[in-house]
């Protein structure tokens, strides 16, 4: 079988084994319905030999895939239990950057190929030795889509890339935006092309090099004169060539916090908590390849309607649960820990005038929801969809405190200057360091609205010269 996920396939193989053997004794011991008398009553059977809805219990208890891999190597008759539907949902695995890179001027192989580590919280944040077969080099992770996908950054603020784990697929994604700059004195200006650094993306649909699906994302610039704050690209021809996307600048004083794509159209949050609405198919180009803001909506919401909270809102996130839109804040207090989190729904209701106006609901219970959020990547699943699953409801998170800073990407090798205790102008090289001990599960306490429990993941985690953790969603 061939994967293009490199596995350490002989120790790990031997310790899932173990595993499976352990679990197929018990099974064994308990005298399983599906064996006949004669055949308990007989000398033990070869592994090789048990029978089908045997091995189809064993394949139950391992909802994990890469476990249902090892098992599946064992022979013939595992491998076909393994492949039988239903396949069991996944839930993302936690991708952890070592903490510095691997020099780069040697040749790829075994000793110098970049790790990272993917736990896995169906085992219980099982390690699961996993080697990305590609040469990422110093590259800085921004994102990840359904299927195997994780979004690169190749050379932290340029070279994006998109790459599948499983197929080992490579797509490209836009360094550059044409930005259509606003007129002077009456003087029709031309379009400019500004390099981005991606800082959050999506796509409107599975990422294929066709005309039909889209990609959207929060960027950036070091450019202090044109600085587009969102851009948007067809994919098709990305196989081989990065696409130019279009750079809008909105007139708003804030920032961008999430994109998420939600009924047909790409749906930004700001830090003001409301949300605009960019239905691209509605995009109207010219004959440059030039596309003006057709489809635009800016979404309000009611100001002050989340509630006022003792800390401090540091992140917001869009996540999609039971078809509805939801908003999730993210607090921190003084020890720069996350502290708190909220959650928030849509209504509508009519004012006084008759117009529908929009406000954010809080939410008292998460009612079986398990939500992992992440800039551009935020996922929502049902605890009733994981039976036996360790942690359960809960809003899982990761360290992303730094992921959007386009000037901390770009520290190394910039020379900083200060002044010594000698009045001496002394220069003196400043480094990246993307924070990775910010990680772990919320559950709320039922009844007690407020009171929020948390379980850290890794709080002793070294900071990473190259990237933030993602969730990767196999």
């Amino acid at each position: 079988m061939r994967t293009t996920i490199f596995l350490s396939v002989l120790s790990c193989y031997i310790s899932h084994t173990h595993t499976i053997l352990f679990m197929t004794t018990n099974l064994h011991l308990q005298r399983s319905p599906c064996l006949s008398p004669h055949m308990a009553e007989s000398r033990p059977q070869e592994w090789k030999d048990l029978p089908i809805d045997l091995l189809a219990e064993i394949a139950r208890h391992l909802p994990c895939f890469v476990d249902r891999f090892y098992m599946s190597w064992s022979c013939h008759d595992w491998w076909f239990v393994v492949q039988r539907p239903p396949n069991p949902r996944q839930l993302p695995w936690l991708l952890l950057p070592d903490p510095t890179t691997v020099p780069l001027h040697l040749l790829p192989g075994p000793g110098n190929t970049r790790r990272v580590s993917f736990y896995c919280l169906l085992c219980n944040r099982d390690n699961h030795n996993i080697h990305i077969r590609h040469e990422i080099g110093d590259a800085r992770f921004f994102g990840s889509y359904d299927g195997g996908w994780i979004l690169l950054a190749h050379g932290q603020t340029n070279r994006h890339t998109l790459l599948n784990l499983h197929t080992d697929r490579c797509l490209f994604l836009p360094d550059y935006v044409i930005c259509v700059q606003a007129p002077m004195g009456g003087v029709v200006r031309p379009p400019v092309v500004v390099p981005i650094a991606i800082l959050a993306a999506t796509f409107s649909s599975t990422p294929s090099p066709t005309a039909r699906c889209f990609g959207a994302a929060i960027v950036d610039t070091l450019d202090e004169i044109n600085r587009p704050q969102l851009a948007f690209w067809r994919m098709e021809g990305a196989s081989d060539r990065h696409p130019v996307a279009m750079g809008f600048m909105e007139k708003f004083c804030g920032r961008f916090e999430d994109v998420i794509y939600h009924q047909g159209a790409f749906r930004f949050l700001t830090d003001d908590e409301d949300i605009f609405v960019y239905d691209v198919f509605k995009f109207q180009e010219d004959e440059e390849g030039i596309w003006s803001e057709v489809g635009v909506n800016r979404q309000y919401f009611s100001q002050g309607s989340p509630r006022i909270s003792n800390g401090q809102v540091t992140a917001r996130y869009l996540v999609v649960s039971r078809g509805e839109l939801l908003m999730v804040r993210r607090l921190i207090r003084w020890v720069r820990r996350t502290w708190a989190f909220e959650v928030y729904g849509v209504t509508q209701h009519l004012n006084s005038t008759g117009v529908v106006q929009l406000t954010w609901t809080e939410l008292s219970s998460l009612d079986g929801r398990i939500l992992f959020v992440a800039r551009g990547c935020s996922r929502a699943y049902e605890v009733a969809d994981f039976p036996g699953f360790l942690y359960g409801e809960g809003i899982y998170f990761l360290d992303d405190r730094n992921s959007n800073d386009v000037v901390a990407m770009s520290r190394r090798g910039i020379v900083g200057r200060h002044i010594s205790s000698g009045n001496r102008c002394v220069e003196q090289e400043t480094f990246r360091g993307y924070t990775c001990n910010d990680n772990g599960r919320c559950r709320w306490v039922e009844g007690k609205p407020g009171m929020n429990l948390f379980t850290c993941w890794f709080p002793n985690k070294e900071r990473s010269d190259y990237s933030s953790p993602i969730w990767f969603i196999p």
